[in-house]
Parts: C-alpha cells; sequence; structure tokens
C-alpha cells in the first residue's frame, strides 16, 4: 500500500512538474489549458442528453442558468431553430440520400438505410449538436472510388463491400477517438482548411454537374475526367432537367445571399437588395427570411410538384429514381473480410473527421 501511495507522489510530482511552465517557456493560453488539462471519467458522457436535456428543458422555461448559458454558448437553445432544422433535415434527407447513393454506385435503398440510423444514434450519444451526422457526397465519392477499385460491380457486391468499408470507417474512427486525435486541429492551418474545402466543393460539384444538365455519362476516377465528359457531352443536355435543375440552384444561391446581405444600411445601398425588404422588424421582411429559413424544404416541395407537372404534359426526359426492391431493413454483419478496403476506410474515416471540423 505505502509502495502505491508513493508512486502515485510520485506520478503526481511529474505531472505538477510538466504542467509548470519552465523558465524560457510560454504558457499555453487559457482555452487550450482548458482542452489539454483533461478531465475525470464520467458516466454521463456516455449519454450525453443527461446533461443537456434539463438545459434545454430550462432554456424553453426561460429559465436558464448560469451554467446553461455558459454550456450553450453563442448559439442559444431555441425551439423554433430546432423545429425549423429538423423539418428541413427531415424533408431534404430522402432526396439527399437518394442522391447519395447513385453517387456511391449503390442501389437507392442503402441511401435511405443509412440516413436516419446515424440521427437516431447521434442524437442519443453525440456531443456536438450543430453538425448533422449521415452520409456526405465526399464520403459517397470516396466509397464508389474505394468500390470500383476493388473491382466490386454487382450490387449485392457493392452493397457487401460498402458494409465492410462501413465496418472499417467506425473502428478506425472508435480509434482515433480513444487517442484523443483531435488534437492534430490545433495544428492544422487555415490554408489546409481552406484548400480541404474548396477541393471538395470542386470534386462534388463535377460529379453532380451530370445530374443538373440530364446527361448520361460513365463514372470517372478523377474529376477533370468527368470535367473533360461534361464538356464533351453539353450537346447532350436535356433542357427540362437542366430547367429544373439551375432554376431551382439559382433560387438556393438568391436567397442564401439575400439572407446573409448584413444591416439594413448595407441591404439599401445594394444594387439588388435594395427592392426587397430591408427593416427587419416589417413583415414582409420576417416573412421573406422565414422562406429563406425553409429555402431548401421550398425547392425540395417546388421539384416534386415540377417533376409531376412535367410528367402529366408527357415530359419524360427528367429521370425518375424508381421502384426500389428490398426486403426491409435487415442488420447483417459482413460474412468476409477483404482487406483492400482497409487502407480506403482508415482514409475515408480521417476525411470524415477532417470534413466534420471543415463544417464546424
Amino acid at each position: 500500500m505505502a509502495e502505491v501511495e508513493h508512486q502515485g507522489d510520485v506520478e503526481g510530482g511529474v505531472a505538477a512538474a510538466s504542467s509548470a511552465p519552465s523558465a524560457g517557456s510560454t504558457p499555453l493560453p487559457p482555452e487550450l489549458q482548458q482542452v489539454y488539462a483533461g478531465s475525470s471519467f464520467k458516466v454521463t458522457a456516455l449519454f450525453p442528453p443527461v446533461t443537456w436535456l434539463p438545459s434545454y428543458i430550462r432554456a424553453a422555461l426561460g429559465r436558464s442558468t448560469d451554467s446553461d448559458s455558459e454550456a450553450m454558448g453563442d448559439l442559444k437553445y431555441s425551439i423554433q431553430g430546432d423545429f425549423i432544422a429538423g423539418l428541413t433535415v427531415g424533408l431534404m434527407l430522402v432526396p439527399q440520400c437518394l442522391a447519395f447513393a447513385l453517387l456511391a454506385g449503390l442501389p437507392v435503398r442503402a441511401g435511405l438505410y443509412s440516413s436516419f440510423a446515424p440521427l437516431l444514434m447521434y442524437a442519443l450519444f453525440g456531443t456536438i449538436r450543430q453538425i448533422q451526422v449521415g452520409p456526405t457526397a465526399l464520403m459517397s465519392l470516396l466509397t464508389g472510388s474505394a468500390l470500383d477499385a476493388a473491382g466490386y460491380i454487382t450490387q449485392d457486391r457493392r452493397m457487401e463491400g460498402a458494409a465492410m468499408l462501413a465496418a472499417v470507417v467506425g473502428i478506425v474512427s472508435f480509434i482515433l477517438g480513444v487517442i484523443r486525435f483531435g488534437f492534430v486541429v490545433d495544428f492544422m492551418s487555415h490554408s489546409v482548411m481552406s484548400a480541404f474545402c474548396t477541393a471538395s466543393g470542386i470534386i462534388i460539384a463535377t460529379s453532380q454537374l451530370k445530374h443538373v444538365l440530364g446527361i448520361s455519362m460513365a463514372r470517372h476516377h478523377y474529376w477533370w475526367e468527368t470535367l473533360h465528359g461534361l464538356v464533351i457531352s453539353i450537346p447532350d443536355t436535356d433542357i427540362a432537367t437542366a430547367a429544373l435543375g439551375f432554376t431551382l440552384l439559382g433560387s438556393l444561391i438568391f436567397l442564401k445571399s439575400w439572407k446573409t446581405a448584413g444591416k439594413p444600411e448595407v441591404r439599401s445601398k445594394h444594387c439588388l437588395w435594395r427592392w426587397l425588404p430591408c427593416e427587419k422588424e416589417s413583415r414582409s421582411f420576417r416573412a421573406l427570411k422565414l422562406i429563406a429559413d425553409l429555402s431548401s424544404v421550398a425547392c425540395v416541395i417546388i421539384g416534386w410538384v415540377w417533376g409531376f407537372i412535367y410528367r402529366q404534359a408527357g415530359v419524360d426526359s427528367v429521370k425518375l429514381i424508381g421502384d426500389s426492391e428490398s426486403d426491409g431493413f435487415i442488420i447483417r454483419i459482413p460474412s468476409t473480410m477483404d482487406f483492400s478496403l482497409i487502407v480506403p476506410g482508415t482514409i475515408m474515416a480521417i476525411v470524415g473527421f477532417l470534413e466534420t471540423i471543415a463544417v464546424g
């Protein structure tokens, strides 16, 4: 017992000595000291709603404490904001995840399966309330590239390969969490994250343009090959599809630009926003802001109605997803393991981490 106590004293002395700044060294800023100081393990960390749900209820009732305000930070709890966000994500989830499945070269049902389960699980066990967990365009592209490189051609084989990739990504992500890999973010420059966001945007945009233009073309490994294929296929553009796609895209960009235009003084001097509501207290401004907040939902609904009108008018060139054959949601562990997917899975886990940081 005395030996254990002596060992604890020695370890405590070493920790105290290491935490004290040495002569000539620069102490860490207070915010970084708080990050790297660590904290004792708590069972509530495994189930975060035990901590934040009472704070959320008190905030909704207008009884927030000082600790609640500190935990909320600049993004205050808002039932109205969460309702709008949940409605937007819910309505966007189905068409978005169907598109992600097509990007990965998987059956559309795979997009539906992978859409709602991560949201439910992260709501129970996640700790960051500002992110949406689930499939993304970049991860879908990486999944498709990994499956193509591994030689998975048929739908059944690609589904099996995607399941193995998901298992690898999950294991690697768990290991990164155990070793506290997040500290690497403190050593990433702003230029690195800007380059990552820009490159991701270029890859995603070039991969999606063929669907907006209504062009059928083969999958390519590199984005410049995809861009070259788009350029030479422009004469094959479907006018009806392009009209629908670019109208909705333009509406999203327009409403987002108006929403972030700035103060009323800035809006009143703008060549375009001056003709729209500028005073935030006016009813017209609040109505337009509500439309801008729900712009994604509005575009999805308009797209559905527009597609229905096309069908009633006999315009069949706009492609439909079609029926999906499925036996229902089945949880199944991959029967075999393809070790050639370990490296792509590891890369995807790291890229997914960086993508989350970039969004934040």
